[in-house]
């Protein structure tokens, strides 16, 4: 091979090997410099959906883990330098929200402007959380009252009546809401698509032309789907039981719409009705088509509600004339699509992959990625804690939620149990820190936050996981927190060494130019070069996180480097290091494994407390 640069040596091995040695000083001089302004790897740009939690009632603890698989891979995506547009779907014109506003209609007989009173009182998404499940117990008590909902349902579709109004004001206070919890997550948004905008400004109209201009439609003239435009399924196995996924083709008095599926094998997939309503996977196709820049039209947009990082959430709106403004830089248009949407919802994302293939368009195609994961339950011991531990059936390891029948953790609840149980832990091992302290606060909640991201991606997606309190918030286990610890014992490493012997961070990088690298080559090193080798691997565990799209390799990746660096800690000094040479660069190791961490974490979304 000759000289190349940064590798000191390489062999021939047997069976056609080659072993290729780093040069070590020269790769860690290279490494622990300042890392460089992270440049965008190209001018295209991908849209991620995430979150789209009906906005009918207060989010849950399901709803976090879409929000943390979805947040991380925008994060790993730009740490990789990929220009990322992140949106939220709202579906302020679906059954969830009607069913509310039926609530409110017929249980509750509130009026308009009673509602917004509630409206402006703390915890109306828990309000109607509890609205939520009344509604369905009263629908069990008579079929015939789904009529209520049918009609509600149509209302909100075309607009301009009390009980769409009704349902807007309910929709903007809830996502309002959400905002919010997200918020305390440390998620945010570059937009909010509203279906009900894409139902008013015709978008399903202009996408249902472009189907039957490809002939990727066409209109059923017998059997059951008489009457409905159906698409073909090709290549993609409907749910077994024949029933569509959340009832999205059901019609709105729950009975079966009578142009569904055809049956549990039907090779065809209605998407207008016979009655002419859109079903949802055609409201989909719309948004799909519009997130590609296939559609000749878009949104009108107006900035919805400012954000920590201070950026604005935009949101989609239907006229010009409700305080629309034109972004600096235009949405949609998308060079490929990740929509983070759980794995109940495959069929009705492969017909989304397939209706860009039937209309000539194979590469949006193939770039139309669905992020699945799996539901989250809980384990006994965290039901019990919160009060939900309703199942009698002890064999299974889990406890299954519900929010259609109000049984479930609310995200709000479960972030407010763990940081009270991080504050507690904090004060017991700080004297000087109470419950009322705002540092003790502040560590509370990014402990806690940590405890729920970590916990929610360190599972492979297609893994039901039943969430723990005790192992989330473990100081010892495979958890966020316990790469906190890792960081901040790193930190108080440097701190001690600076009051020492007066060596700052530059100053120790400054330092290594100098120095003799045995401490890195000697048998003596193997520890210290593995710390710091293993560090230097963020990047590639990114670039395999995108690949993969499995998330939890980055937290795998973190959890690992958290304990190599702890058995470091522990059979490697540096304070207490005689060696000058020896202590300057393990301290330079243990600074760059810090900021490794550290970035590490905030790709997952986590914060690093000031103590532990």
């Amino acid at each position: 091979l000759g000289p190349v640069q940064g590798i000191e040596r390489a062999e021939a091995a047997p069976n056609g090997y080659v072993n290729v040695f780093l040069d070590r000083s020269d790769f860690a001089r290279q490494v622990l410099k300042e890392a460089p302004t992270q440049q965008l790897s190209s001018t295209d740009k991908v849209i991620v959906e995430h979150t789209a939690i009906n906005p009918n009632k207060a989010a849950h603890i399901g709803h976090l883990r879409n929000a943390a698989l979805g947040d991380t891979l925008v994060r790993v995506l730009r740490f990789l330098g990929t220009s990322v547009e992140v949106q939220n779907y709202i579906d302020d014109t679906g059954v969830q929200v009607a069913d509310v506003v039926v609530g409110f209609q017929q249980l509750e007989e509130a009026s308009h402007d009673q509602v917004a009173a509630l409206a402006d009182q703390p915890q109306f998404d828990y309000y109607c959380w509890d609205l939520y499940a009344r509604v369905t117990e009263w629908y069990d008590g008579d079929a015939a009252r789904l009529e209520h909902r049918a009609r509600t349902l149509h209302n909100l579709e075309v607009g301009g009546n009390p009980s769409a109004e009704l349902g807007q004001l309910v929709a903007n206070q809830i996502v309002r809401c959400h905002l919010e919890t997200m918020s305390r997550m440390n998620v945010q948004y570059d937009l909010l698509a509203w279906e009900g905008d894409i139902l008013r400004l015709q978008f399903w109209s202009r996408a249902f032309e472009v189907l039957k201009e490809a002939n990727a439609v066409y209109l059923e003239t017998s059997g059951s789907q008489a009457g409905c435009w159906v698409m073909p399924i090709e290549g993609i196995e409907p749910p077994n039981d024949g029933k569509s996924q959340n009832n999205q083709n059901d019609d709105a008095s729950g009975n079966k719409a009578d142009g569904n599926d055809g049956g549990p094998k039907s090779r065809t997939k209605v998407i207008v009705r016979s009655n002419g309503t859109v079903t949802y996977v055609g409201k989909d196709i719309a948004y799909q088509f519009w997130k590609f820049g296939i559609l000749d039209r878009d949104f009108y947009y107006q900035q919805y509600a400012p954000q920590p990082n201070g950026d604005v959430c935009w949101s989609t709106t239907s006229s010009p004339t409700e305080g629309a403004t034109t972004p600096e830089s235009p949405f949609g248009g998308a060079s490929a699509v990740y929509n983070v949407i759980d794995t109940r919802q495959s069929y009705l994302q492969q017909l989304l992959k397939q209706a860009l293939n039937s209309i000539g368009r194979p590469v949006e195609a193939g770039r139309s990625v669905h992020v699945s994961y799996e539901m989250v339950a809980l384990s006994h011991t965290t039901a019990r804690t919160l009060g939900y531990d309703n199942n009698t059936d002890t064999s299974r390891p889990f406890v299954e939620v519900s929010g259609r029948r109000g049984l479930g953790v609310k995200a709000d609840d479960l972030l407010d149990r763990l940081t009270t149980s991080a504050r507690l832990e904090v004060v017991k091992r700080h004297n000087d820190l109470t419950d009322e302290s705002p540092e003790a606060t502040a560590i509370a909640v990014a402990i806690a936050v940590a405890a729920v991201r970590y916990f929610m991606i360190k599972y492979s997606r297609n893994k039901l996981i039943a969430f723990d309190i005790d192992e989330a918030l473990s100081f010892e286990g495979e958890s966020g927190p316990y790469v906190q610890y890792a960081v901040v014992r790193a930190a108080n490493i440097l701190k001690k060494l600076e009051a020492r012997e007066g060596y700052g961070e530059s100053a120790i990088i400054d330092g290594l130019g100098t120095l003799p690298t045995t401490p890195l080559v000697d048998p003596h090193g193997t520890e210290l070069w593995a710390l710091l080798l293993e560090a230097a691997r963020l990047d590639e565990v990114a670039d395999q996180t995108v690949r993969t799209l499995e998330l939890s390799a980055l937290a795998k990746y973190a959890f690992g480097l958290a304990q190599l660096f702890n058995t470091f800690y522990h059979r490697c000094p540096v304070v207490n290091e005689s060696d000058d040479a020896v202590r300057l660069w393990r301290a330079a190791v243990v600074l760059y494994c810090r900021k490794q961490l550290t970035h590490a974490l905030k790709l997952m979304g986590c914060e690093v407390p000031s103590r532990m």
